[in-house]
């Protein structure tokens, strides 16, 4: 099948899951009821319009880009980092974005104190991360490793924080860490959606260097790319994941199994992929969200949970289908 038509497929079915994302929730609201409401023609005061406009919309538009900067975010380092198994998390952003959370959920801080110390944090460990592998000279498996090695610094740091509060303060913050989408703000959209659009475009312009970058290095060397175009792509794709994580928490497997997902779908050149991977990250993200909103009402299960428990049914299912292969 043609790539046009297999992204006009991908397109249908996210826009199907839009609607049918607006209106599922604790309380249902018809297509034709949505569609009258959304067009300006439904009941503008009703409880409905109340629903629909003020809090699922902008929820929708909030996990539509961060779902699509994670998704590119996980594109860039598996290439980068010549690594099928790395994430936006890989290098400890998550890690530093959760101890500055934490410290300011717990010192009581509104919405935008909480996301500005988590993107603080995230950026402090991209940098730490960053100055490591220029002054030692890492591999990629060496920024894998210090990394992790900085994850379970700051897990520690977290969990001192924990020892030190109360079960009070405590459940805040670990709603936060489990990823949780139910803040969403028209304003949030305004600044995170220009600045992640114009990451992901960065990231195609450099379209062709992950192609070459993704052969190995003797390649990259040979065809000219530079150690500037790595730093670029590196703190691009760091820079959307920190922006996501910072409004949304720790959302897992997004960055990790939909560029996976895409390769197959539209094969390993990036031109293509990167714009799947977006799509395809946004109606993960979707599709996973509107479960947990769905799933238990009144309860809003954090969107966390929910991409957990499909990521790691995909790679069993990934898994098994790889041994069984000949």
């Amino acid at each position: 099948m043609k790539t046009r038509y297999k992204i006009l497929i991908l397109l249908t079915i996210g826009l199907a899951l839009v609607v049918a994302s607006l209106s599922m929730g604790t309380k249902v609201i018809a297509t034709a009821d949505m569609l009258r409401i959304l067009f300006g023609f439904g009941d503008q005061s009703g409880i409905d319009h109340t629903i629909l406009i003020r809090l699922r919309l902008p929820r929708i538009l909030l996990t539509l880009v961060i779902g699509a900067s994670l998704a590119v975010s996980g594109t860039v380092f598996q290439s980068v980092l010549k690594n099928p198994l790395a994430d936006p998390y890989i290098i400890g952003v998550s890690g530093g974005a959760a101890l500055g959370a934490t410290a300011a959920l717990l010192l009581a801080a509104g919405p935008y104190a909480v996301a500005a110390a988590a993107f603080a944090g995230s950026v402090a460990t991209i940098t730490v991360v960053y100055l490591l592998s220029k002054r030692i000279r890492l591999g990629s498996s060496g920024l894998i490793l210090s990394g992790i090695a900085l994850g379970f610094i700051l897990s520690a740091g977290v969990l001192l924080l924990y020892a030190l509060s109360r079960s009070d303060q405590i459940h805040r913050a670990m709603l936060w860490l489990m990823g949780d989408l139910s803040g969403a703000r028209y304003d949030m959209l305004n600044g995170l959606g220009g600045v992640s659009l114009l990451l992901v475009l960065i990231v195609m312009a450099f379209h062709k260097h992950l192609d070459i970058i993704a052969m190995g290095d003797r390649f990259s060397k040979n065809l000219g790319v530079t150690t500037a175009d790595m730093r670029i792509l590196f703190w691009t794709a760091s820079l959307l994941a920190a922006l996501s994580v910072s409004l949304a928490g720790v959302i897992g497997f997004v960055g990790l199994i939909v560029p996976h997902m895409m390769r197959n779908i539209f094969g390993p050149g990036h031109l293509r992929l990167v714009p799947a991977a977006a799509v395809g990250g946004a109606l993960f993200l979707l599709v996973s969200d509107t479960i947990g909103r769905s799933l238990a009402p009144p309860y809003d299960i954090p969107v966390g949970i929910i991409t957990g428990f499909l990521g790691g049914v995909f790679f069993l299912v990934h898994l098994i289908r790889r041994e069984r292969t000949p």
